[in-house]
């Protein structure tokens, strides 16, 4: 389904280095847009925003290619979580969702070349961007896995396409495990992520990523897009963005409880014993060529281990939805289709 709908927006691309990436007031020197158009089609009933939130109940964005998405904040499983839609609800659905230090932002040029033929819906998990981020509030993988479903069947989503990245495909790991969710996945696109081998050396410093300091940086994006993990420039305008959306105070604390769960020898055993023995549906493991933190010899043997998986190697680096957003767009249309 196609939409035009005229939209003025003004972005702002101006960012200081005197920002904060703890702390938005109105004084902040960079907005992604003003407060926008309100949609006419309201599709779920409105939860309070948690605090320190900007983004409104049914707000517009233009997102690329023509398509426009809409912000919503839904209550479900205890929680408040902010997401992203756009396409027709009537259409098979894609959720995606995100890694660290990522937010649904990271998906909006994928979702915009493939809203035309399905319901493409982007999540800011627990303790990221506009979601909810109390720390009563159960931030492990397998208790984001457990809200994300329930915030599917609280819009009225059964079965539903999976896209994760990084981060985002170890909560997709615990959603394929757990039986009740397991059978509503249609299939998965699982980008970016260590497979049936331990992950490389050098390893991520996992430990550190524990510690608040480490996500309170407020460099660290930059950081990140500007160090090896990226092989192509981002504009000034993405970083700013990626900025503030990973900016919202308490993401740094929700952050490290979140880091605390796991590790990655867990995790590879988690998958070896829980992960691939239940991946029933369609799956395809897209990695990059050249990201120097998940390498290509972690797929060793996965295709032979996953019944129906296929592990696809591309001219990429770790942020492949940045860098290559109709790629990803592509292998998921193919996929899905």
């Amino acid at each position: 389904m196609k939409r035009s709908i005229l939209l003025s927006i003004i972005v702002s691309v101006s960012i200081s280095s005197a920002a904060s990436a703890q702390q938005l007031t109105e004084t902040d020197p960079y907005r992604p847009y003003p407060l926008a158009q309100i949609s006419n089609e309201i599709l779920y009933p409105a939860a309070q925003p948690p605090e320190g939130t900007v983004s409104r109940h049914g707000e517009i964005e233009y997102l690329a290619q023509n398509v426009f998405g809409t912000h919503w904040y839904v209550e479900a499983n205890g929680a408040v979580w902010h997401f992203v839609t756009a396409g027709d609800p009537k259409d098979e659905a894609i959720l995606f969702v995100h890694g660290h230090p990522d937010t649904w932002w990271s998906w909006h040029e994928v979702m915009s070349y493939l809203a035309d033929d399905f319901y493409v819906i982007a999540v800011d998990t627990l303790g990221y961007g506009q979601s909810d981020k109390r720390l009563d509030l159960n931030l492990t993988y397998s208790g984001v896995a457990t809200g994300v479903a329930a915030l599917m069947t609280e819009i009225g989503i059964e079965a539903f396409n999976l896209v994760g990245h990084d981060r985002g495909s170890v909560v997709g790991d615990h959603m394929v495990s757990q039986d009740d969710i397991n059978p509503r996945i249609l299939a998965y696109l699982r980008m970016q992520q260590s497979a049936d081998q331990p992950h490389g050396l050098p390893r991520p410093d996992h430990a550190g990523m524990t510690e608040v300091s480490f996500h309170s940086n407020p460099t660290l994006i930059r950081d990140l897009f500007e160090s090896n993990y990226f092989s192509v420039e981002m504009s000034e305008e993405h970083i700013a963005r990626a900025t503030w959306e990973y900016g919202f105070e308490g993401t740094a604390e929700a952050a490290a409880v979140r880091y605390s769960d796991a590790s990655f020898d867990k995790e590879l055993e988690f998958r070896l014993a829980e992960v691939f023995p239940r991946m029933t549906m369609p799956v395809v493991f897209m990695q990059g060529a050249h990201d120097p933190g998940q390498r290509p010899e972690e797929y060793w043997r996965t295709a032979d281990m996953v019944p129906d998986g296929k592990v696809l190697i591309v001219d990429a680096n770790h942020f492949i939805q940045a860098e290559q957003p109709k790629l990803v767009a592509d292998a998921a249309r193919d996929l899905f289709d």
